[in-house]
């Protein structure tokens, strides 16, 4: 997976294998997606991330999601500014789709991925 974001609309039809969605919402509504599959997206300011986040209020190395066939976590790696589930500041948290995620000034949304 590259770090592109894709439309929304468009990110459904790219890969098969995507067990979820991560969605930046701008005033709420999704803008720019990025598909989680199987394994670990690590999450930050730098480039060589594949969940870009370009600003000082995201940390060079701010976290990451595991996705696996049972479950979907985030884990914090130290951040200053930390990660907020649902409004509460978490170092690490099981995810459900629905549940909004805050990074820095960049909020977002889980979205799984249902199969047809």
């Amino acid at each position: 997976m590259n770090n592109d974001t894709l439309p929304f609309e468009d990110s459904l039809f790219i890969n098969q294998e995507a067990k979820y969605i991560l969605s930046l919402l701008n005033d709420d509504v999704k803008s720019s997606s990025w598909l989680l599959t199987n394994g670990i997206h690590k999450i930050g300011r730098l480039e060589n991330k594949e969940i870009i986040l370009d600003d000082v209020t995201v940390s060079r190395n701010h976290g990451y999601i595991s996705v696996d066939d049972e479950e979907i976590e985030i884990i914090d790696e130290g951040s200053t500014n930390g990660i907020f589930v649902n409004g509460e500041l978490k170092s690490a948290s099981n995810l459900q789709s629905g549940f909004r995620i805050q990074i820095g000034k960049f909020n977002l949304i889980i979205t799984k991925v249902e199969k047809k």
